[in-house]
């Protein structure tokens, strides 16, 4: 019997989540009743452990491409035969890799791929599926926003995110269960990298998403890995191993791999508040210093106990942790020490600079895999053949958008389109960016082009999928409703407030539900609520955006971006002032934060413009950080940070300080 194991708590959590979302389970449940038992099985599982975004977003024919080829596979595949339900269902069957667009790719890659791995085992199968995911797409760097699977087969490229994505749809499309593996940032230098594990014959393997090597086991970043100190993958299941939790993103959980890649220890974080008690349900980050920002590897919860356990690497992190509006932090240095002590509401250090150093781990990796002379001569033939096949591929390859405008000026086309990304010039369709030019058009003489295009026609809000929504917005308000919300636009996000939920804990969190989706379902996450702001003010006709600095959601009044929010009112002033010789460059070698609810956020200054020497910043009062960088030929940083608590009102002048490396620096490993 199909999924005998799991069926009876996947037919209970299908009903849970038709109590939870009335709406658009009833209209699951009438598409259920044209598909075999077999079919209704599979997509009762995909509903009842998807995040609710990914109900809103995407129509039932798209998961029912996933349905139909897993049941197939589970029929017909030789790899799935002897395969663990769990492992079937969640790297197999499920639809979704990381926060990915999802478009219906599994039954396509199929067949492109089943003829060339006829008769092949796992392992040997596993290989030719990474070559033919190379002779499809190569990297390039491109904005953070990820194309989904048939978006980077069809362009030919993406980033490193982005081909492991494809290539794990590639390898489940053929019945191999495969993960993305991600660092989400290196410690001994300034970026990440996800790659792809495989499952073959009852042992996980990885590769190089669309970089084939002739033996499994075996990539550029062998090495690096060593380096890092926390590597994770995604569990969307609703049942959860027990062991080797790194962290916790809404309804999902990143479980730690980095045992296979590098040397490791547990380490246990405890926290408390001023009198010592430990603090149950505390947040707590671990971060790792990377374009020159704290940035988070884990987040987790302490228990009752008031404490973490987590696997790490041997270098160091930096501790954050938060509860109940206080905060506490600390450097830990996992080399020599594994039990660390973080107290909450003790005052920071503010008003002058302090030093302090990251410790990146060493290179501990050795050669897992060796191949033969003869095999890497047959790699790299395959690889220039594959390569070839790209080039052909690509060589006439025409974005969607060309054929959304064919009776318009290309001139008018092109000014539409260029208030767009390079990614969404290439995956975008063009019934949506019709839909948008068409109910945008209304209002192009009541403000100037840049203000017209950037902020009501453009459909790109922030890193949601780019969908129809005006029509449903207007559709969905009275005409009384839309008139008020013209007179007073501040109103729109009280409406919001009144009637779209948030439930992160049901959300992937950087995986946003469109404002169409959102009004539907009546739920949304907090990202999301904000999209939604911005999508109902342009579709009114009213000017809109999040802040490219700080996210914060503006409207155009008066001849100027005003915010929403009262209390995100940027009414204090920072001048950054140069020393020295050092060139400044934002998320180089300095960032500024401002602490949250969640921690401290980096402003967005990567286009700020030094004159003078000085760096003159509009800020909201609150509790400020800058930290400056200079990492070492060796990956270690010399850093420094510089707190302080800034008022409505006050201006504050803060001359920048780099520290500079002596030579003992440079050589020491760490």
């Amino acid at each position: 019997m199909f999924l005998e194991k799991n069926r009876d708590r996947i037919f209970q959590e299908f009903e849970d989540f038709c109590l939870a979302l009335p709406g658009p389970a009833e209209e699951v449940k009438k598409r259920l009743e044209s598909w075999n038992e077999e079919v209704v099985v599979a997509l009762k599982y995909l509903y009842a452990n998807m995040p609710y975004s990914d109900v809103g977003n995407y129509s039932f024919d798209t998961y029912l491409d996933y349905a139909l080829q897993g049941v197939y596979l589970w029929k017909n595949s030789p790899y799935c035969r002897e395969m663990p339900e769990e492992i079937f269902l969640n790297y197999v069957l499920y639809h979704r890799v990381n926060e990915e667009e999802i478009r219906p790719c599994r039954t396509l890659f199929w067949k492109r791929i089943n003829e060339r791995i006829a008769g092949m085992g796992m392992e040997q199968a596993c290989l030719e599926v990474n070559y033919w995911c190379a002779g499809e797409s190569e990297y390039r760097s491109t904005d953070e926003r990820t194309s989904s699977a048939l978006d980077v087969y069809r362009c030919g490229f993406g980033r490193c995110g982005e081909e492991s994505g494809f290539t794990v749809n590639a390898l489940r499309s053929v019945g191999i269960p495969a993960r993305q593996i991600y660092v989400p940032k290196w410690s001994h230098c300034d970026d990440n990298h996800a790659w792809v594990e495989a499952w073959c014959d009852g042992t996980w393997h990885y590769l190089g998403a669309c970089e084939p090597e002739a033996v499994l086991d075996k990539g550029w970043f062998t090495n690096a890995a060593s380096r890092a100190m926390v590597i994770h993958s995604r569990w969307f299941d609703t049942v959860k191993p027990e062991n080797g939790i790194a962290g916790v993103d809404g309804m999902n959980t990143m479980y730690s791999q980095l045992g296979r890649y590098a040397k490791t220890k547990q380490i246990t974080i405890h926290v408390e508040d001023l009198d010592g008690c430990p603090l149950k349900g505390a947040q707590v980050l671990a971060e790792v210093m990377n374009y020159a920002e704290f940035a988070p590897v884990a987040k987790l919860m302490t228990g009752a106990d008031g404490s973490v356990t987590m696997e790490t690497g041997l270098g160091s992190l930096h501790i954050y942790a938060g509860y109940q509006g206080e905060f506490g932090e600390l450097i830990a240095d996992t080399r020599e020490e594994d039990e660390f002590w973080c107290v909450l509401g003790a005052e920071p250090e503010e008003g002058f600079w302090v030093d302090f150093d990251m410790y990146a781990p060493v290179d501990t990796a050795g050669n897992k895999c060796r191949t033969t002379p003869e095999q890497e001569e047959e790699n790299s033939r395959r690889l220039a053949e594959a390569a070839e096949r790209r080039r052909k591929k690509t060589e006439h390859f025409r974005p969607l958008w060309k054929d959304c405008f064919l009776g318009y000026k290309t001139e008018r086309a092109n000014r539409l389109m260029s208030v767009l990304s390079e990614k969404d010039r290439l995956d975008a369709l063009p019934e949506v960016l019709m839909e948008h030019y068409e109910e945008s058009y209304v209002y192009r003489d009541q403000y100037p082009a840049e203000l017209f295009l950037k902020y009501i026609w453009n459909p790109r809000i922030g890193d949601e999928v780019l969908t129809k929504w005006r029509r449903s917005i207007q559709g969905y308000f009275t005409y009384e409703q839309q008139e008020d919300f013209r007179k007073t636009p501040a109103s729109i996000w009280e409406w919001i407030e009144e009637h779209i939920v948030a439930k992160d804990d049901k959300e992937r969190l950087s995986v946003y539900t469109t404002p169409a989706a959102a009004l539907k379902l009546g739920v949304a996450g907090r990202e999301s609520r904000r999209i939604l702001f911005v999508a109902i003010a342009r579709t009114l006709g009213i000017p809109a955006r999040l802040n490219p600095a700080d996210g914060a959601m503006e409207y155009w009044t008066g001849g100027a971006f005003v915010r929403v929010l009262k209390k995100r009112k940027k009414d204090a002033h920072i001048t950054l002032i140069e020393n020295g010789d050092t060139l400044w460059t934002c998320f180089q070698n300095w960032t500024i934060a401002r602490a949250g609810a969640d921690g401290f956020c980096s402003l967005k200054l990567r286009d700020a413009v030094w004159k003078d020497g000085r760096l003159e910043i509009d800020v909201e009062p609150g509790a400020y950080r800058i930290l400056t960088s200079n990492r070492l030929p060796n990956g270690n940083i010399l850093a420094k940070r510089y707190d302080f608590q800034i008022e409505k009102g006050e201006s504050r002048e803060i001359v920048m300080e780099l520290r500079q490396a002596a030579l003992s620096n440079i050589s020491d490993v760490g």
